[in-house]
């Protein structure tokens, strides 16, 4: 029996029964100032349970952010649905919450807690149900609800004690010390983990800036389309969903489309997963619609024209940002190119994307670098 079918059932029982530990609902004007009053989660015996009735998930290709590692659940209350929609999006109902706890693992042989290591591994020290404490530090967790007028972004700051978090509508900021056998820039690189403030959420989640209204982005169809492994099992997230009965259709899966792994190993080709990188990192800014369409640079998934792309575009406004390259991407050259420059800079006003992060993703760098690398052509 797999662990999500074995939670399914856990979470008919407690609806039927109608558990008060179920998650909570809490409506815009009445947020709780502690986030296991959600129950969502609870802290016990040194580790992170969740709750029986949530659904963990995890995206095909994930936001850099600082090379934090992210749980992530989703809960829909008793008798909603999603729907597939044609946009590639799900639409989920009111009262849906999800959830994002960014953590990292603890460095080794550290006594100090802002010690934290780097890892491109997913989902270290998580069980299926739970997350080991003692191994890793956690951060924040950010909710996202579906309220009766729209989305609300709540994020929650988790204390030293690691045994709550405290919503923090104006922020916050974390000084961590960051250990690394793989970063080629420093054995152990200080920095400054910022938790966005509320006004910060929608500048990567208002995807639309003619309308004043928030969207998920990570569980898109794409990005949900494939197995996610944990505790020796697997099963395609769309069909966990479907299973839960979370979803109007019975997804077709094999006819649906997948969002490409872009790390290095991945199966798919360099093309998928550098557009797949793109897709996820930047496109919320960088789409018809969104705070960097008047770049004239889209880098959302359904871009297909080369100019549009960056392929021999000059920028908009000349400055510090384009780094004195001439175009966004220079076919063979990520070395002039304004792509690269932005992805590798982590100076305020030049980095891309503009919050989320301090630190240069350096094997993001690399693949981003490498694709440009391969393209053929000239700019005259």
């Amino acid at each position: 029996m797999s662990w999500r079918f074995s939670l399914l059932v856990t979470a008919l029982v407690l609806g039927a029964c109608q558990d008060p530990s179920a998650p909570k609902l809490y409506a815009r004007d009445s947020i709780p100032t502690q986030l296991s009053d959600w129950q969502i989660a609870q802290v016990a015996d040194r580790q992170l349970i969740l709750n029986a009735a949530v659904l963990p998930y995890d995206l095909a290709t994930p936001l850099f952010s600082d090379y934090a590692l992210k749980l992530r659940t989703l809960w829909l209350p008793d008798g909603a649905t999603a729907e597939l929609t044609d946009t590639g999006s799900l639409d989920f109902p009111v009262g849906t919450v999800i959830s994002k706890t960014f953590y990292y693992p603890r460095a080794r042989d550290a006594a100090d807690a802002a010690d934290v290591q780097l890892t491109e591994q997913r989902l270290v020290a998580f069980d299926g149900a739970s997350l080991a404490l003692d191994q890793v530090r956690l951060i924040e967790t950010r909710l996202l609800v579906h309220q009766a007028d729209g989305w609300q972004a709540l994020p929650y700051v988790w204390n030293e004690e690691q045994t709550d978090a405290t919503l923090q509508i104006t922020g916050a900021v974390k000084r961590l010390r960051l250990h690394s056998n793989e970063n080629p820039r420093a054995t152990v690189e200080s920095f400054a983990y910022v938790v966005p403030n509320r006004n910060e959420c929608a500048a990567c989640h208002n995807l639309d800036q003619n309308q004043d209204t928030l969207s998920p982005i990570g569980p898109s169809v794409a990005n949900l389309n494939h197995a996610m492994v944990a505790d020796g099992s697997a099963e395609n997230q769309l069909a966990a969903l479907w299973s839960r009965q979370w979803l109007d259709e019975e997804p077709a899966v094999n006819e649906l489309p997948a969002a490409a792994v872009w790390q290095p190993g991945a199966t798919d080709n360099l093309e998928q997963r550098a557009r797949s990188y793109l897709d996820v990192n930047c496109a919320h800014c960088h789409q018809p619609g969104g705070s960097g369409d008047t770049s004239g640079l889209f880098l959302h998934s359904g871009a297909s024209k080369p100019l549009e792309l960056g392929v021999c575009k000059p920028p908009v406004a000349a400055g510090r940002g384009s780094g004195g390259r001439p175009y966004s991407i220079v076919p063979g050259h990520p070395q002039d190119s304004i792509l690269s420059f932005r992805i590798e800079s982590n100076e305020v006003g030049v980095l891309m994307p503009e919050v989320g992060r301090s630190l240069t993703h350096d094997s993001g760098l690399l693949l981003i670098d490498e694709w440009i690398r391969q393209q053929t052509g000239n700019c005259s």
